[in-house]
């Protein structure tokens, strides 16, 4: 009986058992792709929308960046570029007229501290100091004055003149009545004639040696004033090539001083020089101005090259030069020998020889341009290229044709105008 009991219990818990991991078993399958299933997909394409975007900015950023410029219409000019460079229109090298230990004057001590100084003419810049000289000239200017004060005096003879004179007239008023001897008479005539020759002489020899006095005083004061060194123009100080107490010798450059007018030259190649005429204006950018442009004139052309460099001097004349203009200064110019209206002008910077890089849609083109007239600056497309197209013109060697880039626009000068 007991066992009986026993099995069917056992029979029930099994059965009650196996029931429930039935029942498990089953919830658990209708239940999974209802919920977790869905949720799995979405995560998977936001997950692959995200490294897609990813890609597309690192793309976006990693591209390579285009300096661009638009091209745009404006006035072509045909132009001769050169050099310039402000020169004085006068320079005198000042030179030592005589030997001696050279004293600058006190405005010039500094030696080529002073150099920039202006000077007038006649002005003191040093004496070559030759202490001898400085001596007889003291001396002579001494006899001189002496000599000078001797001659305001009666001669020496003078005096015996006039008394011979006087008793001559005297003997010849009495001489007739026969109270004095006619050899008196004569022996005073006689006595007024030597004393006469005695005064003459003394005359000649008074002014012998004043004369002489006076040329040996010039003679010492011209050598005294080759001692002193003197500008010979008004201008400014541009050179020192000495030394306070140094030795020179007669012929040796001290100074040098330059006027202060000055001129713009300008250097053309030989193979342009042939395209310049007098009258034709330039346009002048000093080095020392580099936000302002200036307008000059061609005055002449010198018929000889530099046989250095081979290259044409062209004097140019500028308009409204500025008031700080100074010796030295350089830059360059762009002589106008051609103008063209309504052109389309690109920065010259963005042509290579003949080749062009232009960004549409993102994407790098290579062109082949006709370029017209050049400048520095601009340069004309005769062909090759639209208004309104952009054109890179800063590292062309970094892009080819089909490249993607992205692109920057620069603040390019506004084309030229007509002179």
């Amino acid at each position: 009986m007991v066992s009986k009991t026993y099995d069917q219990a056992g029979t029930r818990t099994a059965t009650t058992g196996n029931e429930r991991i039935a029942n498990n078993w089953s919830g658990h399958h209708t239940s999974s792709p209802k919920l977790k299933l869905p949720e799995s997909k979405t995560v998977l394409w936001i997950g692959a929308a995200a490294i897609v975007v990813i890609f597309a900015l690192a793309f976006f950023f990693l591209m390579p960046i285009a300096e661009v410029a638009t091209v745009q219409r404006g006035t072509a000019i045909s132009a001769v570029y050169g050099t310039v460079r402000i020169e004085p229109a006068f320079v005198v090298r000042v030179r030592a007229q005589n030997d001696g230990f050279i004293r600058l004057a006190e405005s010039f001590s500094a030696g080529r501290g002073a150099i920039g100084k202006g000077v007038q003419r006649g002005e003191l810049l040093a004496i070559i100091a030759d202490e001898e000289t400085s001596r007889q000239l003291k001396q002579a200017r001494t006899d001189l004055q002496a000599a000078i004060d001797r001659a305001a005096l009666p001669l020496p003879s003078s005096e015996l003149l006039k008394a011979s004179e006087d008793n001559l007239q005297r003997l010849e008023k009495v001489v007739s009545s026969g109270n004095v001897p006619a050899v008196e008479y004569q022996k005073s005539k006689s006595e007024v004639n030597r004393l006469r020759g005695a005064v003459e002489t003394e005359r000649i020899e008074r002014d012998r040696n004043l004369k002489s006095l006076e040329e040996t005083a010039k003679k010492l004061e011209a050598e005294m004033k080759n001692a002193e060194v003197r500008s010979p123009i008004d201008g400014i100080l541009t050179n020192v090539q000495t030394i306070d107490g140094e030795l020179v010798s007669d012929g040796n450059e001290l100074f040098t001083v330059s006027s202060r007018k000055t001129y713009v030259r300008g250097e053309v190649n030989e193979e342009d020089v042939g395209e310049v005429k007098p009258g034709m204006k330039a346009k002048v950018q000093l080095y020392a101005y580099r936000t302002r442009s200036f307008t000059g004139r061609v005055t002449s052309i010198q018929p000889a090259a530099d046989p250095t460099t081979q290259r044409y001097t062209v004097v140019l004349e500028m308009e409204n030069p500025p008031d700080n203009m100074m010796v030295g200064m350089t830059g360059e110019m762009n002589i106008i020998t051609g103008v063209h209206e309504n052109a389309l002008v690109v920065p010259t910077r963005a042509l290579l020889v003949d080749q062009a890089l232009v960004v549409k849609g993102g994407i790098v083109q290579r062109r082949t341009v006709n370029a017209g007239f050049r400048t520095l600056d601009f340069s004309e497309a005769l062909s090759g290229l639209a208004d309104g197209d952009r054109i890179i013109v800063s590292d062309q060697d970094k892009f080819h044709s089909g490249q993607p880039v992205r692109q920057r626009m620069i603040n390019a000068p506004p084309p030229p105008k007509a002179p």
